[in-house]
């Protein structure tokens, strides 16, 4: 009887090592793939669909813009974007060619709280925007408000003021709010509304920057301007060290 009571207690004992031990391996493994998440870095990037569309239906514009963003917390994002366009405008008397490529580089942070599955985002960030660029007046017409020059409303072509502006620049902030919906798994569509403010821009010879890539339309009473962009991402995650 005493033999017995003694591999019972033998046994108890290996049952609630063994119990431990189990446990312990659960959460070993829990706090490795936790730890796993941790290291995890996810870059997304992608192409902003408008400027694209409007290169297909418009004679007028061409250009493209390639978006990405690095996760660096939670919350946390680095943001930068790169872009080119060649666009022709009239304006009141003025026919003229903005070409010229811009980057952007800034940050986001993100407002939403995901719901169980979810992984979208809105977020709230800023960036600050520089342009080279080039400026041709193509065309200009003489406003005559008097009726004894039949002809002064046609387009000057050539001579003064006509001609290319080269070698210009420009220098921006933006404030940026930005809205991301995962459509499909590592793929976001999303759209971002922005007010920019010129801090600089090197203004050419008889003419203006009308039109800067990146910053859009500028106005000589107003350094303050507007956009948008449509974005199609893709996010890349990838894992700073493996266990």
């Amino acid at each position: 009887m005493k033999l017995t009571r003694t591999w019972v207690f033998y046994i108890s004992l290996l049952s609630f090592y063994y119990s431990v031990s189990q446990q312990n391996n659960d959460i070993t493994i829990n706090d490795s793939l936790n730890l796993k998440k941790e290291k995890s870095i996810n870059l997304r990037v992608g192409i902003d669909l408008y400027r694209i569309i409007l290169s297909r239906v418009s004679d007028n514009f061409n250009g493209f813009e390639i978006v990405g963003d690095l996760k660096v917390s939670k919350d946390f994002f680095i943001a930068l974007e790169l872009g080119s366009l060649d666009t022709n405008k009239q304006v009141e008397q003025v026919n003229f060619t903005t070409n010229g490529s811009y980057f952007k580089v800034g940050f986001d942070y993100n407002m939403f709280e995901n719901l169980e599955g979810m992984n979208n985002h809105i977020t709230l960030g800023t960036r600050f925007g520089s342009s080279r660029h080039n400026q041709t007046l193509n065309s200009y017409t003489i406003l005559n408000r008097t009726r004894y020059w039949p002809g002064s409303n046609l387009p000057v072509s050539n001579g003064f003021a006509t001609g290319k502006r080269s070698d210009l620049n420009a220098l921006w902030f933006e404030v940026v709010l930005n809205f991301k919906v995962q459509i499909l798994k590592n793929i976001y569509t999303g759209i971002s509304l922005r007010l920019n403010r010129l801090i600089s821009d090197k203004i050419p010879s008889n003419f203006d920057n009308i039109y800067i890539p990146g910053f859009n339309k500028k106005t000589q009473d107003n350094v303050f301007g507007a956009g948008f962009n449509y974005t199609l991402t893709y996010n890349f995650s990838l894992l700073s060290k493996k266990k």
